[in-house]
């Protein structure tokens, strides 16, 4: 269903209304259109939601090409937004997490990482096919540096990880980048319109077809993405923490030549008390001879 796997073309643009697989949800489950075609030029408001949700994904004013209408931009500000409110605590985590999906629904090549697997008929339209499941190709690298940025961030109200409440069954202790992935494609988490199907590939694993495996930069926890934003939190990150200073070695044992320097003054003390023990009990002794 994606036949063409090259930069600068789409897989899908637009809405071609609601799931029907998808009954219950936080968001409308809107699903994409099927579109194999070359990305479109981003202008106007589209232009200017980008710049606000996805600002990596913007070139020039008249060069920034997008697979996603505004309609879609709209859907993942919000559904990016509700994400944001559990991670709110790492600016370089919400902003990771962001990426995956601004990747995902408007980048201008979209076909390299993506194929679509499964579309129904769009009735509002004779000839469109809307998407309901879709493979995202993402290297390994990619997708565990995204998911340790956001791993330790915590939740205020609990004091619990915030992943946890993002992994479904695996919990915090359990959860891995896959698992997280997993959870955020399955369309019955209430919050993802569709089913999508994550394959996290190392460097040098090849799916072929001429897709490529989306290996986008990645913020660490201790950066700041953006000169008006800090670092995450020692609390919600381990790599911002300050280096513990080691204790410092213990002095060398106080020794007199070969011998335990305490032990010897303890013996000097204890002959010398005896020495003035002895010397008081012969004055003694003499003092009542006479």
């Amino acid at each position: 269903l994606t036949p063409k796997h090259e930069a600068g073309v789409c897989a899908f643009y637009g809405e071609c209304g609601r799931n029907p697989e998808v009954n219950e949800s936080l968001v409308p489950s809107k699903v994409p259109c099927l579109s194999n075609r070359p990305a479109r030029v981003a202008s106007g408001a589209l232009l200017a939601l980008l710049r606000s949700v996805c600002p990596e994904l913007v070139r020039s004013d008249n060069d920034t090409r997008v697979c996603c209408s505004f309609g879609q931009l709209v859907s993942l500000s919000i559904s990016v937004g509700l994400s944001g409110v559990v991670l709110a605590r790492c600016p370089a985590c919400i902003r990771n997490f962001a990426n995956l999906y601004c990747h995902n629904i408007c980048s201008p090549d979209q076909s390299l990482f993506t194929n679509v697997t499964r579309v129904i008929d769009y009735g509002a339209v004779p000839g469109t096919h809307a998407v309901l499941e879709y493979q995202l190709f993402y290297r390994s690298r990619y997708a565990e540096d995204t998911f340790t940025s956001c791993r330790g961030v915590r939740l205020p109200a609990t004091g619990g990880y915030a992943i946890a409440t993002m992994c479904g069954r695996y919990g915090a202790q359990l959860c891995t980048a896959q698992h997280w992935l997993d959870f955020q494609g399955n369309k019955n988490n209430g919050l993802a319109p569709l089913q999508i199907n994550f394959r996290l590939l190392p460097n040098g694993s090849e799916p072929g077809q001429g897709i490529a495996p989306l290996d986008a930069p990645v913020w660490r926890c201790d950066q700041a993405p953006s000169a008006d934003q800090e670092p995450c939190s020692c609390q919600d990150c381990a790599q911002a923490c300050p280096p513990v200073v080691p204790p410092s070695d213990p002095p060398p044992p106080f020794r007199v030549g070969e011998a335990d320097g305490v032990l010897v003054i303890c013996i000097v003390i204890f002959a010398v008390l005896a020495l003035v023990f002895l010397a008081a009990v012969l004055c003694r002794r003499g003092s009542a001879e006479a």
